[in-house]
């Protein structure tokens, strides 16, 4: 037996037809792999559903459970334990597959060794699912942090099942949030080989309004069970000291970003005595597993969050992070090693703080170019270029040309400062001629920088109403050769890039 679909079971009569269908039809053999469809004592009819499809699926196997198990944790172990593919993956009741996906997971699963692959994830009726990990194409052997693989923690996977049973791995019972986090990042972490598979769409993720479990309300000590664990799990791991560092502070991204914890602290959601309840939940987990050293290594969008919240007090991290979202330039103290902060001051009976906090994430920049003049021997180009948050800080200003194919890049500084917030450059086309390989589009931006802090954008877009179109520039001299270089606005972002060619 090649694989095991593993499908959870509850009230899924209603669209259970489309996950079945989309069996029936795989390329693969039906005899080379079998359906394990475990009835989580459904009340609706789902079983009767199960029961007519066996009629026509001799691969399909039911499992009624004699109670139910409050999600899909247990019936997935269930699954496990009698499953007799080499792999097994995981589909939910209300998904449905590519007809060639079993296919092609299992000759890729073979050929490379895996003990985990999968495929691009499609959204349904306006499901999001994560794309990042798909964009390099396939990665055969894909690594964790630098493919992203954080951002894809659902269990709708399929792993090699003695890979899963000689580690032991199992939904975790009591993990009723994050449950498929936990086994994921355990088979994560411990997979020698992992796939991840962007030729064909593999698997379809259905959105079926509020029926998902993950959007019901739980305490916070059962919210942070699972990932307790996964940073325990982390830390206990065998992997070298740096990768553990640095896998930690991508997961931590991750959980800060996509879990419900800065919503229930936060918003109005909750009560003041469930916030409390949260945030001393909250206080126990970065003392457990959140050094200093690591908050500094976050995205700076989270650092302010973990730092307050080690002080347990609700109300200064309520007005912190209101007073924090409204920042502007006249808080901001300093510019130092890339870092933007801002002295953040509050004097109440109640609630007082006079301190700095990381403010990158606040800074908009806008650019505008005001003059592009190309004549026979090089262009000038004048704009403004202003941050909300450095307006009172000596910013220098840089124009970079990018060639698109190569990414070499060319960086031309000002000769002299200009007026705070504008920017001029003379450019001598003999910059961009000395290799003939590097003809083609060149792309343009202006970095701006103060501090070791670095904001680019890419120019063109918004620029004075009579740039509308340049002509091209020929006969340019420069090692010899002839060029010809002409100016246009892309499409369709309308940038500003140069097309670079050797005249014949």
């Amino acid at each position: 037996m090649k694989i095991t679909v593993a499908i959870p079971i509850y009230n899924a009569a209603r669209h259970l037809n489309v996950t079945l269908d989309s069996l029936m039809n795989q390329t693969m053999d039906p005899n080379e792999f079998e359906v394990i469809c475990v009835n989580d004592r459904s009340t609706d009819r789902s079983k009767n559903v199960i029961e007519e499809y066996k009629k026509v699926m001799k691969n399909l196997i039911l499992i009624d459970r004699e109670e139910n198990s409050g999600g899909p944790m247990i019936p997935r172990n269930d699954a496990i334990a009698e499953a007799r593919g080499e792999y097994i993956i995981f589909l939910d009741n209300d998904d449905f597959l590519g007809e060639e996906a079993l296919q092609r997971l299992y000759e890729a699963a073979v050929k490379n060794k895996s003990d985990v692959i999968y495929g691009k994830y499609v959204g349904v009726n306006g499901r999001k699912v994560p794309q990042s990990m798909f964009k390099k194409g396939n990665r055969l052997q894909a690594d964790i942090i630098e493919d992203n693989l954080v951002y894809s923690l659902a269990p709708h996977k399929m792993f090699n099942l003695s890979f899963i049973r000689e580690n032991d791995f199992k939904f975790h019972p009591k993990a009723v949030v994050g449950e498929d986090q936990l086994f994921v990042m355990q088979c994560y972490i411990n997979a020698k080989v992992i796939t991840v598979l962007a030729d064909y769409d593999y698997y379809f993720v259905v959105s079926r309004g509020n029926e998902n479990l993950s959007l019901k309300y739980f305490p916070a000590e059962k919210f942070f069970f699972s990932f307790n664990r996964i940073m325990e799990f982390l830390e206990d791991s065998q992997l070298s000291k740096l990768y553990k560092k640095e896998l930690k502070i991508a997961f931590l991204n991750r959980f800060l970003h996509a879990s419900r914890l800065r919503g229930h602290l936060l918003s109005k959601l909750l009560t003041r005595e469930q916030k409390i309840d949260w945030l001393n939940e909250t206080k126990k987990f970065i003392d457990n597993h959140v050094s200093d050293e690591t908050i500094a290594s976050l995205a700076n969008r989270f650092k302010y969050l973990l730092t307050v919240a080690k002080e347990n007090d609700i109300d200064k991290l309520l007005l912190v992070h209101n007073h924090i979202n409204k920042v502007t330039a006249n808080e901001v103290t300093r510019v130092e090693n890339g870092t933007i902060y801002a002295r953040l001051r509050h004097v109440a009976k109640t609630c007082a703080y006079d301190e700095e906090h990381v403010v990158n994430q606040f800074n908009t920049s806008d650019v505008f170019i005001s003059e592009m003049i190309f004549d026979e021997n090089g262009f000038s180009i004048k704009g403004q270029f202003t941050q909300s948050l450095l307006l009172n800080f000596p910013v220098s200003y840089t124009l970079k040309f990018v060639h698109r194919k190569s990414k070499v890049e060319i960086l031309h500084g000002e000769k002299e400062p200009s007026i705070p917030g504008t920017f001029a450059f003379i450019v001598d086309y003999r910059q961009l001629l000395f290799n003939e390989d590097l003809t083609g589009p060149w792309d343009l931006f202006i970095v701006a920088s103060v501090g070791g802090y670095i904001k680019e954008r890419r120019i063109g877009s918004s620029r004075s109403a009579n740039l509308v179109k340049h002509n091209m520039v020929k006969n340019i001299s420069s090692f010899g050769k002839k060029y010809s270089i002409l100016p246009y606005y892309t499409v369709p972002h309308d940038n500003i890039s140069l097309e670079v060619n050797i005249e014949k």
